[in-house]
Order: C-alpha cells, then sequence, then structure tokens
C-alpha cells in the first residue's frame, strides 16, 4: 500500500535542486619545502590546498573526516577564503 505525502505542495512550487560537486573529495599530497616534508590536504575536483600539517596523521584526520561527512558539499566546496594561496 502506498504512503500518503506528509508535505503539501502549493501551486508555484520548486521542487529542491540537484546538488552541484557530487564528486567532492578531499585527498592528502606530501611536498617537500626547503628540505622540510608538508602534508597538503587538497579539495578536488577544484584542486585547492585547503590545509597544511607538518604530520601525515593530522592530514588523513581531516581527509577522513571530509570525505565521511562532506560539509561543504551544500555550498559547492569550502569558501575561497579558507584557502591556502601559495
Amino acid at each position: 500500500m502506498a504512503r500518503k505525502q506528509k508535505v503539501r505542495f502549493h501551486k508555484g512550487d520548486k521542487r529542491p535542486g540537484n546538488q552541484t560537486l557530487s564528486d567532492l573529495h578531499y585527498r592528502k599530497r606530501m611536498k617537500k619545502v626547503d628540505g622540510d616534508i608538508i602534508w597538503q590536504v587538497l579539495e578536488y575536483p577544484n584542486k585547492k590546498v585547503v590545509a597544511e600539517y607538518f604530520f601525515e596523521e593530522d592530514a588523513h584526520k581531516l581527509v577522513k573526516f571530509q570525505n565521511k561527512h562532506k560539509t561543504w558539499k551544500i555550498e559547492g566546496g569550502i569558501p575561497k577564503f579558507l584557502y591556502i594561496s601559495i
């Protein structure tokens, strides 16, 4: 038996649009700077640097959290002012 719809739609209502950047994901990358190893967290498909860490474990925690929860997916990724400019 079919369920009854709980939400009432009125004339002129629009359905929610499709979520953009459905393939939004994060990766970590190792980079050497002046003989030091820096771990960067990159946001794909934008390929922007979100954070830099000295330890791989810290970068891995951020990557794991963002890939699981996708907190910035609705906005289309992390805002530009939070990127690290290189």
